[in-house]
């Protein structure tokens, strides 16, 4: 196939001449002004253009200026054309990056060694261009794919850990999904605590918060009445027993390649409580990880919502008042102020977001 070489020049004699040199090789396009080029290059996408740098109107040295501007047209490789003791043309025009010249009066040899040597490294840079876009393609695509097998990962572990407390994977997503929310929101108004990249992290890793219940037997998981002391004691033990195992799964992968630490801090911390009367280590304010501090509000808020053996459903607008106003267990206390702050102002959109993921059976 061959490649289309196109000629500015306001001088048809000159047009006439280099189309008797390259027309056996080459498509040949002839244009007699800057402007008619610089709209028709746009459609026929020539591989090289020869140009007079000097011509009525736009000239050439403007021509190169908008082709620059233009990420289509910027690559295509510009010769121009110069006088026999021009030195300033050429010092101009390759500063805008023509990549060569010719000198008049016109030497056919010359040209077509220029051209030739052009096309061919224009064909290898399209090609080493395309090669890198299409490893660019495979490489995004398999990071999308190891994204998503890890996203499943963590749902997997989650479901597994939860199944046997009749938890669903429609609780999972709805973690993960009002974590995102609420996260959003406390970005939104407090920026300095929160960017997109830990909203993100966060979410991603908010189901995995009971993940520790692997550890708490069947029987205290599935109790329909109160927990003895003892019992509490076991069940807050998921807590702890979450962060260790999810220390386990880190010390697997190379150091720093993980945010697991994020998870571990959800974990570990979702049952403390903002003014120190939560579990495991009694923790108070900004001593809680701030993922946790998140999570917390939002597991508190879907555990309202949901039936479990030892307790009804709350509708949306009882457990909101609840956990702004109190009912003797859950306080507004519990909470970050700044986080049950978001929580306030988007509780009815984290609403429609648990009624679109609410288990088949609620």
């Amino acid at each position: 196939m061959k490649h289309t070489i196109m000629a500015v020049d306001d001088v048809l004699i000159n047009l006439m001449v280099l189309e008797s040199i390259l027309e056996e090789d080459y498509n040949f396009i002839s244009i007699t002004s800057a402007e008619e080029a610089l709209e028709q290059m746009k459609e026929d996408k020539p591989d090289l253009i020869l140009l007079d740098l000097y011509m009525p109107g736009m000239d050439g040295f403007e021509l190169i200026e908008n082709m620059n501007k233009d990420e289509g047209l910027r690559s295509i490789p510009v010769i121009f054309v110069t006088g026999e003791r021009d030195a300033y043309s050429e010092e101009k025009g390759l500063a805008l990056g023509a990549v060569d010249y010719i000198k008049k009066p016109y030497v056919p040899g010359v040209i077509r060694i220029k051209i030739k040597n052009h096309i061919e490294l224009k064909t290898y840079r399209d090609s080493l261009s395309d090669a890198v876009k299409e490893r660019t393609r495979l490489l995004e695509e398999k990071t999308n794919e190891l994204s998503a097998t890890h996203d499943a990962i963590i749902m997997g572990m989650s479901l597994l850990s939860e199944s046997r407390d009749e938890v669903t994977g429609s609780h999972l997503a709805r973690i993960k999904v009002l974590t995102q929310l609420l996260a959003n929101k406390v970005a939104k108004d407090n920026p300095d605590m929160l960017n997109e990249e830990m909203i993100e992290i966060i979410s991603t890793y908010s189901p995995l918060h009971d993940v520790g219940k692997v550890s708490v037997t069947d029987a205290i998981l599935r109790k329909t009445g109160s927990l003895t002391a003892e019992e509490f004691q076991k069940m807050k033990a998921h807590t702890s027993g979450g962060g260790d195992l999810l220390r386990q799964v880190e010390s697997f992968l190379p150091s720093g390649s993980s945010h697991l630490d994020i998870a571990i801090d959800i974990a570990e911390n979702h049952h403390e409580r903002f003014d120190g009367s939560g579990y495991p280590h009694g923790k108070k304010g900004d001593n809680i990880p701030l993922a946790a501090r998140i999570v917390s509000v939002v597991d508190v808020y879907d555990a309202l919502r949901s039936p479990r053996p030892y307790k009804p459903s709350f509708s949306h607008d009882e457990a909101v008042d609840i956990m702004l106003k109190g009912d003797g267990r859950t306080m507004p206390e519990h909470f970050d102020p700044v986080v049950l702050e978001a929580f306030r102002k988007i509780h009815p959109m984290l609403n429609e977001a648990y009624n679109r993921a609410a288990d088949s059976e609620e």
